[in-house]
């Protein structure tokens, strides 16, 4: 018996699968055949609850994955390889899926034999991706509990989806409907929505007026359109009709109600309050009325009732559409409906500005619902009063926050500003104080873009660790810029590592007393095509956002390798320190691979200094700290940069194995004039005596702060007072001159 426990089994042909009532589309998308091939025997001994079945589609590559995708819209589930043709395959396939072909019902499953691919939570969630499995931990087990869970979570958003779809079908037939004013036009187009509804391709339908008073005569057909074409202005009699219909037909009358019977609907319309008449409508469909259409067919016919109470009846449902019917006020709906309307001219006169309520968690908690209901209708209160000039338009943005289209002059007077950034006003008689955190957004910097793109940039921005203490935020064309460098910047360090582009800067450690080279530090250099180079703190960043971070780390460690073998054959024995991501530091193949490239090269681990910042240091301390004592193990110098910056534990720090700590930067800049500065040193001093630390102050650009370190006790320094971060031939001249 097999083990589910285990990963997939190749095995034989499977048998073939019995008839089910209902059938689930699944896509795997794999470039490695035998792999995929394990997955279709996987599936096809799934067996699902209530008589269903899953059919398999397959494709070997994005492109292929793309075609099955625009063929087949009905498919629940994509397991989907992350690294095929490129390391980023997968990810531009959940692109677009979700962006290019607008598909946010299907379930995403990412696969992954190189667990150093895994995208980062910002990216699984801004993509929507559901769930992210290694390979090898995929069992059949497994597979068929992730098949099983993401079937219902598909079947309940379908279900939300065609909802809406058919709320928003009936919303535009009501429009097309009561822009008739002629009755046979009106009857017209009843008729002919009722019919997309249906989707009908066969069958037909007819719309007769009667009196009320004269029940006994036929009602008169004003218009026919299908199988009954041809009896405008003719009695309805009943020989015209089926059996079916005509019982549905006399049930509608006699009851003066609607009736859906498997192929026919019939609809009673009756104007009592303006005249004698009623109507009645006819449908007959070529395929049977399921209750989802039943469902639709209902809420149209409140639509059509009359002409009068149509357009009532209409703007009920536009309420239930774009309408947050709690504060009674439009919603986001509505606001992306708005934006995405306005013509380039409104746009460029536009600005969209989201209100946001800090600590509204807390509020809604402490305070219940309604006082947080009460709390948005007076801040919209507020903003309608001070934007009242600029013509505001205002909708619930999120539940902790309004969205405003007003304006783009709106925010030129900073008093405007202040008064909404902090907000008083009285709820059950007491005062309340509201800080408001604003994010103005101009809509002319997206021109390109839809109103679901924007609203997320906004949350994105709202939602950014820099930006979490701001109260007025300005997203322009200069931020879409932003976004637009940062994503280039991305695609060219991901080749740039894989080239090798990137280069190793050394810059120099100095004995403060005796002027001795004592070592150097590794730093990480990126040089564009162009021959511009980009900022370290730039591309570090993207490499951490990109999951390339491992990859940089290794390919600098190894320049490091090169460089420490190309110093000794020129005679010269320094050590080099070089940092690692938290991200590396935890995982168990840095270690070893570091380890191997030592043992490669034939290198003494003396002439390494590993980096790690205070706050890496404490962070995960537990595990940090195991880590650095392997590597303190091999013979590798252990120092904790940036010292002073973080919010250490000094019991952890006595703990960890370093031998050095490093004065941060910000702490020597102007160490004449600042008087903290120097006792900050002055302390870090003491307790590097204290616990034996070696001290490494970084930053040195003048004389005089040479020479003040030198009276504080500090022996080993770095800056620009003694050289530039300078690339290896530079770097052994300098040696040369300055040992001179």
């Amino acid at each position: 018996m097999r083990d589910s426990n285990v990963p997939f089994e190749f095995k034989g042909d499977a048998s073939e699968q019995t008839y089910a009532q209902k059938t689930w589309k699944v896509l795997t998308v794999e470039d490695d055949l035998n792999y995929q091939q394990a997955l279709l025997n996987s599936f096809n001994a799934i067996s699902l609850d209530n008589n269903e079945s899953l059919e398999v589609l397959t494709a070997n590559s994005v492109s292929e994955a793309s075609s099955v995708l625009s063929r087949h819209k009905d498919i629940a589930i994509v397991f989907l390889d992350v690294v095929m043709e490129e390391d980023d395959s997968g990810l531009r396939l959940v692109n677009t899926i979700r962006h290019v072909l607008g598909n946010n019902d299907i379930r995403i499953v990412l696969l992954t034999g190189q667990p150093s691919f895994a995208p980062e939570p910002q990216v699984m969630q801004s993509l929507d991706i559901d769930e992210y499995w290694n390979k090898s931990d995929m069992t059949v087990d497994k597979l068929k509990s992730i098949v099983s869970s993401h079937l219902r979570t598909y079947q309940y958003i379908s279900q939300i989806s065609n909802a809406k779809q058919g709320l928003q079908l009936v919303l535009d037939a009501a429009r097309s409907i009561n822009s008739k004013h002629d009755i046979r036009a009106f009857s017209h187009a009843v008729l002919d929505e009722i019919g997309k509804i249906l989707h009908l391709s066969k069958g037909g339908g007819v719309l007769c007026v009667g009196n009320e008073k004269h029940v006994d005569k036929h009602p008169k057909v004003l218009t026919s359109v299908g199988c009954y074409r041809g009896l405008d202005g003719k009695e309805l009699s009943t020989d015209v009709l089926s059996e079916e219909a005509q019982q549905s037909y006399i049930l509608a009358r006699d009851k003066k109600e609607h009736v859906f019977s498997e192929h026919y609907s019939v609809f009673y319309f009756d104007t009592a309050d303006v005249d004698v008449s009623y109507y009645i409508t006819i449908v007959k469909s070529d395929v049977p009325i399921d209750e989802h259409n039943v469902f639709l067919l209902k809420v149209f016919s409140e639509n059509v009732s009359t002409g009068f109470s149509n357009i009532a009846l209409m703007n009920r449902l536009t309420e239930l559409a774009y309408t947050d019917i709690t504060l009674n006020m439009p919603n986001r709906n509505w606001l992306q409906r708005e934006i995405d309307n306005m013509n380039k001219y409104e746009q460029a006169e536009t600005q969209l500005v989201v209100f946001e309520i800090l600590q509204f968690d807390e509020k809604s908690f402490r305070f219940g619902h309604d006082f947080c209901k009460k709390t948005h209708l007076k801040m919209r209160e507020n903003i309608l009063h001070t934007l009242a000039p600029y013509h505001p338009r205002i909708a619930v943005f999120k539940s902790d926050s309004l969205g405003v289209l007003v304006s783009s002059h709106a925010f030129e007077d900073e008093s405007i500003v202040d008064s909404l950034k902090r907000q008083s006003f009285e709820i059950d008689g007491v005062r309340q104080f509201l800080d408001v955190r604003i994010l103005v957004m101009q809509l002319i910097a997206f021109e390109e873009h839809s109103a679901e793109q924007i609203f997320n940039l906004a949350e994105s921005t709202l939602n950014e660790e820099n930006t979490q203490r701001a109260e007025l935020l300005y997203y322009t064309l200069d931020n879409t810029k932003a976004i637009t460098r940062r994503y280039e910047l991305m695609q060219e360090l991901r080749t740039a590592i894989r080239n090798k582009e990137l280069q190793v800067a050394l810059q120099p450690k100095v004995n403060l007393t005796t002027n001795k080279v004592i070592g150097f530090e590794a730093l990480a250099r990126w040089q564009r095509d162009d021959r511009t180079f980009v900022r370290p703190d730039e591309f570090i960043e993207l490499a951490e956002t990109a999951g390339l971070i491992s990859e940089l780390d290794k390919l600098i460690f190894d320049k490091i390798m090169q460089t420490i073998k190309q110093f000794a054959e020129q005679g010269v024995s320094l050590p080099i320190a070089f940092n690692a991501s938290t991200f590396d530091l935890l995982a168990d193949d840095y270690f070893v691979e570091v380890a191997a490239r030592i043992e490669e090269y034939g290198i003494s681990p003396s002439l390494l200094e590993l980096e790690v910042t205070e706050t890496q240091a404490i962070f995960n301390y537990e595990k940090i700290n195991t880590c650095l004592c392997r590597f303190a193990g091999l013979g590798i110098k252990i120092s904790i940069d940036d010292f002073g910056t973080g919010y250490s534990s000094l019991a952890h720090i006595s703990e960890i194995p370093a031998q050095i700590i490093k004065i941060d930067r910000c702490f020597v800049t102007d160490i004449q004039e600042s008087k903290s500065n120097q006792h900050i040193i002055e302390m870090i001093m003491l307790l590097a005596e204290k616990f034996g630390f070696e001290v490494t102050a970084e930053g040195i650009e003048t004389e005089a702060e040479h020479n003040w370190l030198i009276e504080a006790g500090c022996n080993i320094g770095q800056g620009y007072y003694y050289a530039k971060p300078m690339f290896y031939d530079d770097a052994l001249q300098w040696l040369k001159g300055w040992s001179n």
